[in-house]
């Protein structure tokens, strides 16, 4: 061997040693640590029909190697260890989202490559609980059931939660005969004429359910066999001239999101245990009613609420819902309840109404808003709003505050005034029972930001609080940026 051959002998085994540093930190974690962040990488598989039908498009277009949409496969193929712990916890092929076309063809030899991987999976997972996503679209096969259904329905007493979007009639596919020992969570969406009371009936068999979130129509809810009474959390929608008084039905619901496409509601049961609303409108912004929110105000009491959350969701529009100052101080007294946790979003009001129900919430310790517009224009979120909470206020807003969320769709802002009152609110004066901010998420959509000008809530995220900060340069998802003392404004 010349010594031109050595050198380069050991310079290769050298290079392969420092290779070997850098992955041993890694195969030193020990398999305890190592299970958890499987768990964490394989929360969802994705399973999708192939070949889908020509005729039709995939509901999600795959741009990967389908491996890449099966984590917990993809992990057991790696090595021996890897491939040891994920068949040692079936926990890991528990969690299955699959979407299946309708076809009139039987299953080919290209689709049984779907099918085997769901066989798989199920296998895998031996007696762990499932948590299943079906999709389907077009409506039921011509030869029955889809093949997938065929082989979920064939272990729903694992079912744990069970999520369905699509047109086919569940009673056809499911029928009402089958048991769900351990269902809690089910989630059924589609087109109103399909997920009706019938369809719904296909889940009376499901003794421990808790949480349902359904397109069904609130009369649908009402006249289906579905033991509702030990149901705690529910998503349901309102059509025109439903009655609420069916919501004491739920006698133990404490979670309650409510989806309207309708003004008007009748004075309702009061809801003595709900701890937590959401109001959805989905009125188109041209049909809307101004008196929307004044009407949901005086329809309910609700003496244990604690969150409440409005805003609208009507494909884009621009449209705000009008803010009712009478009805909502009315609402308040009328129900006695502590709210913690209030956020709006696309609702018109001004900042003396924004301030006077902020005055009536003194418990509050989460507030959150998005697109708030003044009725003269522009934001509420003025300067007379940050000296009215600012720590040295006559009588301070929102004493027991410690997260504040804002978007603005404004292109005026104080900015001097708002970082005077975040940091007036970061140490203040006990004697003043305000208690210490915790946590800040601004974002500007339509204007740039100073950094000069916020540069002393830096030093506030150094020293423990949460400051995010975003404008109109950044376009990454808003809640992964952490704007800091370390990164200064993030404009990735």
């Amino acid at each position: 061997m010349t010594h031109h051959s050595r050198a380069d002998l050991e310079r290769q085994c050298q290079s392969h040693k420092t290779d070997q540093s850098l992955l041993s930190p890694f195969l030193e974690i020990p398999n305890e640590i190592v299970y958890v962040i499987f768990e964490l990488a394989c929360a969802d598989n994705f399973l999708q029909d192939y070949p889908w039908p020509l005729s039709s498009e995939p509901p999600i277009k795959l741009t990967l190697p389908v491996i890449a949409y099966l984590p917990t496969l993809a992990i057991s193929a790696v090595c021996t260890r890897w491939r040891s712990l994920a068949l040692a916890s079936p926990i890991l092929w528990s969690q299955i989202r699959v979407e299946s076309a309708s076809r009139k063809d039987k299953v080919s030899d290209t689709q049984s490559g779907f099918i085997s991987t769901l066989k798989l999976y199920l296998k895998r997972s031996v007696d762990t609980p499932l948590s299943i996503g079906l999709r389907t679209q077009g409506r039921v096969y011509v030869h029955g059931a889809s093949p997938p259904l065929n082989l979920l329905l064939q272990h729903t007493c694992r079912w744990k939660s069970f999520s369905y979007f699509g047109d086919n009639e569940l009673k056809k596919c499911i029928g009402s005969s089958l048991s769900f020992p351990i269902l809690q969570n089910l989630t059924v969406h589609g087109p109103h004429s399909v997920i009706t009371s019938e369809n719904l009936d296909s889940f009376a068999n499901a003794p421990n359910l808790d949480s349902v979130a359904t397109s069904a129509i609130l009369k649908a809810v009402e006249e289906s066999s579905v033991n509702w009474q030990q149901v705690t959390s529910m998503d349901i929608w309102v059509a025109e001239g439903e009655d609420l008084d069916v919501l004491h039905r739920f006698p133990a619901l404490t979670i309650l999101k409510l989806r309207s496409s309708w003004s008007r509601f009748e004075p309702s049961t009061p809801l003595a245990k709900l701890h937590s609303l959401t109001f959805i409108d989905w009125t188109d912004s041209d049909d809307r009613d101004n008196k929307l929110l004044e009407n949901m105000f005086i329809a309910f009491t609700i003496p244990a609420l604690a969150e409440l959350v409005i805003y609208p969701d009507n494909n884009g529009s621009i449209s705000s819902l009008m803010w009712a100052s009478d009805a909502f101080h009315g609402f308040i007294s009328r129900s006695s309840c502590t709210l913690t946790t209030l956020s709006l979003s696309s609702v018109a009001i001004s900042d003396s109404d924004l301030i006077s129900a902020l005055r009536i919430l003194p418990s509050l310790t989460s507030f959150s808003i998005k697109g708030l517009e003044n009725l003269d224009g522009g934001s509420p979120i003025t300067s007379h709003f940050m000296s009215s909470m600012h720590s040295s206020s006559a009588i301070p807003l929102l004493p027991r505050l410690r997260c504040l969320s804002i978007i603005s769709h404004d292109t005026s802002f104080d900015d001097t005034a708002f970082v005077s009152m975040v940091s007036s609110r970061w140490i203040s004066d006990r004697s003043l029972g305000i208690d210490c901010l915790r946590s800040l998420v601004l974002r500007f959509s339509d204007r740039w930001v100073e950094e000069e000008v916020y540069k002393p809530l830096w030093d506030l995220d150094r020293m423990g609080m949460r400051v995010i900060i975003t404008d109109i340069d950044y376009k990454g998802q808003f809640e992964d940026v952490l704007w800091s003392s370390r990164n200064g404004l993030d404009r990735t």
